[in-house]
Order: structure tokens, then sequence, then C-alpha cells
């Protein structure tokens, strides 16, 4: 489990003058993530090689959150079981990375799963295109499975949207896929809200011809995919500090303790 605290606004800083460059919002999003953690709002992350003791309660808890998200008040009734619990169980969250975000009195505001696509039995995006679509699309980005992570089950709280919550989330996927060397997101994304304009504010693209009706979900989805190899340098390294800040400090601990184990190792009679 990696924890830090991020704080992120949304916005383009001036407004009124020279329209900015395309990278400008995620490259300022991510400063803001990095230079802001330590202040309002708690960035957790869950994810494969974790104690299940400790890892299934906490995918309970973003489960039963995302799933009332979803319900959507009844719009999608598949989201709640007959004894009136909310519920979206899926077996590919136990091999998923889960970012989580929470305010400072530890009440859950946001949720986001990424998972490495060899790991899942049934990809949604991949569902989604068609096995011969999926193919075209691998070959032409250059890369297979073991290149590609999976974003997905993005929630937020319906008092916290558009407050920089989906943002945070977003900004600490794209570090993740960084720290664990996937250089291309892909995922479902809805467009009855508009939602999928909120992916290609990051620079996602929407995958041309994969606009379908999804009955669990009533309403339209796309594919959009996100290759950080085409960033901007400048969203390079803005992500870059996102990543150090949230899983440098792990993983430097880790570091730590392996070599002082290696050191007792060295020094114990053979």
């Amino acid at each position: 489990m990696v924890q830090g605290q991020a704080h992120s606004r949304g916005g383009i800083p001036g407004a009124g003058t020279a329209a900015p460059e395309p990278w400008q919002w995620v490259y300022d999003t991510a400063q803001r993530t990095a230079e802001a953690l330590g202040t309002s709002l708690w960035i957790t992350v869950y994810g494969p090689g974790q104690d299940e003791a400790g890892l299934i309660p906490a995918i309970e808890a973003v489960r039963a959150f995302r799933a009332e998200i979803y319900y959507a008040d009844g719009r999608r009734p598949s989201f709640r079981a007959a004894d009136g619990r909310f519920a979206d169980p899926d077996d590919a969250d136990l091999r998923s990375y889960h970012i989580v975000c929470r305010d400072r009195d530890g009440v859950l505001l946001g949720v986001l799963r990424a998972a490495p696509a060899e790991s899942l039995s049934s990809s949604p995006a991949e569902a989604h295109l068609g096995s011969g679509r999926t193919a075209e699309l691998l070959a032409e980005l250059g890369i297979d499975r073991s290149g590609l992570l999976e974003g997905g089950r993005l929630a937020v709280t319906a008092t916290r949207r558009r407050s920089g919550v989906a943002a945070a989330l977003m900004t600490v996927l794209l570090a993740l896929a960084m720290d664990i060397g996937r250089p291309v997101i892909w995922g479902t994304a809805g467009e009855g809200d508009g939602q999928y304009r909120f992916f290609t504010r990051f620079g996602y693209n929407v995958v041309p011809g994969s606009s379908a009706y999804v009955p669990t979900y009533d309403e339209n989805l796309c594919v959009v995919v996100h290759d950080q190899r085409t960033a901007a340098p400048q969203v390079t390294q803005a992500i870059a500090m996102v990543e150090r800040s949230v899983f440098g400090a792990e993983r430097e601990s880790a570091e730590r303790e392996s070599a002082e184990r290696e050191s007792a190792d060295a020094g114990s009679p053979g």
C-alpha cells in the first residue's frame, strides 16, 4: 500500500491571454498534485502482491462505494443486490491496483482501478472493441498486453465532482503507469454525460468507431487510449514528480529493508 496526500485544482491559468499549449492543463494539474502532497486529500494505492487479509476489506469498501454511485438512484439497477446492498463484485479487483482518494477525516471521495492487461480474464475495453479491432489497435501501438494498463471503475462522490478529486486520481494513474513500466493506458468512457471529454483533457484519444450502447450502464461507451510515449516532455516531467512523490518513499523504504536483510544475512555464521 502506498499513501500520500494530494490536492488538485481544476482550470487553466491565464484566461483572457494567449491560448495555452494543449498539454498545459495536464501539466499544471500534475504539478499541483505533486507540490501539494501533504495537504487536504489522502491518496492511497492498493495493489497486487499485498496481504489479502488487509486488501480484501479495502476492496469491499471500494466496491460498495462505486456501486452506489453507478446505481444512480435506480438508473442502473444491476448495481444493487436483492438485499438492498450496493454491490459491484469483479474478480479482476484482486489482480488490480486501486487508487483511492479520501479527505482528511477518512471519508471516501473517489476511486479508480488500474489492471495489468494480461491479468484480466475479461477486459472491458477488449470486449467493447472486439478481438479483431483490439489486435489491430495493439499492432498500431506497437505493444503487446505486457505494456498495457487498463483503467476503469472511476467513481467520484456527487458532492466532490469538479473539485479536483477525479483529476488527482487520473494524475496518480498516469504516475502508476510510469512507475510499473506500462506506457499505454486504455479503458472505456461514458458518453452520456460527456465523461470521455475528461479523459481527452489528459491526453487520451478516442478510438474511432468505438462508440456503442452498453445496457449495464444504460449509455454509450467508447474506448479511450493514452500513450505516454507521445506525451509532451513537460507532461512527462510533471508526472515523474507525482510518481516520485507517491511511490518514491515506499520504494526507498523497501530498498532499505532489502539492504538491511542482505547485510544481516552476510553477517550470519555459515
